[in-house]
């Protein structure tokens, strides 16, 4: 039998595991699958309520690590999140995910960052640091409005950043946390004032509180002294406000939802494969498909809709060009004019000559009114274009970015902000494909006049993953925004109308007597749509993203006052020091 170990010997092991790379390895394996489990709060996993108190991890690596480990640990986390969130970008190409999400994954690192400076610096007194790591560890007398501040100026801190995520390179405001919770239509209420990062607020807010509040209870202390939560206490508090103002908001602005013109939106969903370089047979099909579907909304019995919807490039060819398909095409879609008198949207490919070069044609991915006798009434083109899917940026200066990362066509971008006028007074602000997650692109046609947003897209590149249900949860926003409902109409699945307060109110298919927009099928149905007859304005609407700018003051003062702290803490060092230099030389 061998000996028994020493307790020598049992701590050394215990602070070698601790030191050593194998914990390193053990805890950069748990920050990745926290960070792939967090990536659930989206549809179509959508555990909701994990939102907020998953991101205690991440937090808790920047309040117990120096920044290097800070830096490692955070990227992993983040890493993974952004890899599981966006992983259905492998459909288009299987590499496109693994290399997008390392920029992704450099935001929420830059989050974490801040953690531990912040910490440091606001929290703790200067005369407290100076006296060592064991009294820092055992001190817990911390002023609770320095507790508060710390937890705003990093619940700010988030937003700036996915704010800057939504422009950066063009942008990708897709999966904010308040994505998570578009469900919830008590909490995002407040979007109508703060825009989307209103709710990613307080989720971080919610978070961090909590863990300072864990951090308190569960480190050891020689003080036993109970010491509420005072974080936690305000940002539940903060929660609870929101929420009581979200459903004063809807209280008064019932009478806008009563005050609406009845309108019923034939909606067509074709449930068509990918195909935008699609043969002549496989444009006829989709040609067929789209006629039939709008032909069985007139049939007897069946409620006339006041305008038919195809989704966004519905049908693979454009609709003015010399082909003989194109003749086809028009001559197929102006005949249901004539024969149901009644308007069609369609999204399609619309070519124009170049007012610079006569020579050139411009190719604009469109959304065309078209009215009983007077052939196109109105078009709205795509503003926002997909980088490297429908244009290249900079092909025009480097030719061989075309050739190495383009798609075979560069699109031109569309010039205004122009409503749709379906029927008198309802005036349609469209977003095709993605724009609908571009808060600019709704508030735009909002302050435009637009009285109701009408969104056709095509998610057919993603027809095995979680993209239609992700992109459906990340536009509901919109309607809350800018207090305008909105008819949705998509190729695939996710056709519905969601009203002024984000709630879904009809889709082509039901599921237990309720809405169900994620019906995935080929159909139509008529809808009916409850249009604003003159609505007001909100907040955001007028004057945008004005929360971001406080939030962002928010942090620099914050970071300022830490900055003083540090100041201080530098200047009594540096006395310390000399006055033991002084003392060691006597």
């Amino acid at each position: 039998m061998g000996t028994p170990d020493s307790l020598e010997q049992r701590e050394g092991r215990r602070l070698a595991f601790a030191s050593g790379r194998l914990r390193i390895i053990l805890e950069l394996l748990l920050m990745a699958l926290c960070g792939w489990l967090y990536a659930g709060i989206f549809e179509e996993v959508s555990f909701s309520f994990l939102a907020w108190f998953g991101l205690l991890p991440l937090f808790a690596a920047g309040i117990f690590y120096r920044p290097k480990r800070v830096l490692l640990y955070a990227y992993v986390w983040s890493y993974a999140w952004s890899l599981t969130s966006f992983f259905w970008l492998r459909e288009i190409m299987v590499f496109i995910p693994f290399v997008l999400c390392l920029l992704l994954a450099v935001f929420p690192t830059l989050w974490a960052l801040a953690v531990p400076f912040l910490c440091k610096n606001l929290l703790y007194p200067a005369d407290v640091r100076l006296k060592g790591a064991e009294e820092i560890r055992e001190f817990r007398q911390f002023n609770p409005f320095l507790e508060i501040l710390f937890c705003l100026a990093l619940a700010s801190w988030w937003c700036v950043l996915e704010w800057t995520k939504s422009w950066l390179f063009t942008g990708l405001p897709w999966n904010y946390l308040a994505a998570s919770q578009w469900k919830n239509i008590g909490v995002i209420q407040i979007c109508e004032y703060t825009g989307v990062y209103g709710v990613s607020f307080l989720i971080v807010m919610i978070n961090v509180s909590v863990g300072l509040a864990l951090r308190s209870m569960l480190l050891p202390s020689k003080e036993r002294r109970y010491r509420r939560p005072y974080p936690a206490m305000f940002a539940c508090a903060l929660l609870l406000l929101s929420m009581t103002f979200g459903a004063v908001l809807l209280k008064q602005r019932r009478a806008e939802f009563r005050d609406s013109i009845p309108f019923k939106a034939g909606i067509v969903q074709p449930n068509l494969s990918q195909r935008r370089n699609a043969s002549a047979e496989k444009a006829l099909e989709a040609l067929e498909v789209c006629a039939g579907l709008s032909k069985s909304l007139f049939l007897e019995g069946k409620e006339k809709p006041d305008v038919v919807i195809w989704p966004e490039t519905a049908v693979p060819y454009s609709y003015n060009a010399m082909s003989e398909f194109s003749s086809r095409y028009r001559m197929e879609v102006l005949s249901m004019l004539l024969k149901y008198q009644v308007p069609f949207v369609l999204g399609t490919i619309f070519l124009e000559q170049n007012a610079v070069d006569p020579a050139k044609v411009d190719i604009y991915n469109s959304a065309l009114l078209l009215k009983p006798g007077r052939g196109i009434a109105g078009r709205y083109s795509k503003e926002h274009i997909v980088p490297f899917g429908e244009y290249v940026p900079y092909s025009e200066t480097f030719p061989w970015l075309a050739k190495a990362a383009g798609m075979g066509r560069n699109l031109t971008r569309g010039k205004q902000f122009n409503s749709l006028e379906l029927a008198p007074d309802v005036r349609a602000g469209v977003s095709i494909c993605y724009e609908d997650v571009y808060a600019y692109v709704s508030r735009n046609h909002a302050r435009n006049g637009a009285n109701v947003l009408l969104v056709i897209t095509n998610d057919a590149w993603y027809p095995d993953s979680f993209e239609p249900a992700q992109h459906f949860a990340n536009s509901i926003f919109r309607t809350v925004e800018t207090r305008l409902p909105m008819i949705r109409c998509g190729n695939l699945d996710y056709s519905a109308v969601i009203l002024q307060n984000g709630q879904v109110s009809a889709a082509l298919m039901e599921r237990d007597k309720h809405p169900d927009p994620s019906w995935r099928g080929r159909g139509s149905a008529t809808l009916a749509v409850p249009v604003p007859r003159d609505p007001k304005p909100t907040f955001y609407t007028l004057y945008g993203d004005v929360f971001i700018g406080f939030c962002g003051a928010l942090f620099l003062f914050t970071l300022a006052v830490a900055a003083l702290n540090w100041k201080s803490y530098k200047m009594l060092l540096n006395a310390g020091l000399k006055q033991a230099e002084t003392g060691d030389t006597q």
